[in-house]
């Protein structure tokens, strides 16, 4: 079973067979369908033709974008805190480098995310041990 991903808005859906008959959140009166209709890829399609960058924002930020932009081309935002790292909104691309990157940056303790453009790939990367946006994945020395 595969974890489909909405071209239009990034947004992934839980484990199917098959392609979501719709995306709630692109039906949305404030969001819109491509004029090419409700389109669909993978994780697993994404990293062929995608890659994320890493990059300072400013001190103790760095953003975490996908290029080319994907999607309505959000971003996540890597805060370092005192306190451990927090990961501010999340993108559709999980791959390897980007978790070995978020690792040397000193893993993750927590994730917020801002409204619902942004749980991106969380579906796949939460609550279960070695899932990409699992802090303990993220953690160091995991």
């Amino acid at each position: 079973m595969l974890r489909y991903i909405c071209k239009q808005c990034g947004v992934q859906f839980g484990e199917s067979h098959t392609p979501p008959q719709h995306c709630p959140i692109c039906e949305d009166e404030r969001q819109y369908i491509n004029w090419n209709g409700q389109q669909w890829t993978t994780i697993e399609e994404l990293q062929v033709k995608y890659k994320n960058l890493v990059k300072a924002e400013g001190p103790q930020i760095y953003g975490i974008g996908t290029e080319p932009s994907f999607a309505i081309g959000q971003r996540a935002l890597l805060v370092q805190t005192p306190g451990g790292n927090i990961l501010w909104d999340c993108i559709s691309l999980v791959d390897q480098t980007t978790v070995q990157e978020v690792q040397a940056l000193g893993g993750l303790s927590a994730i917020a995310i801002s409204h619902p453009h942004f749980y991106a790939a969380l579906v796949a990367g939460s609550g279960r041990p070695g899932r990409a946006f699992d802090r303990r994945y993220f953690s160091r020395g995991q």
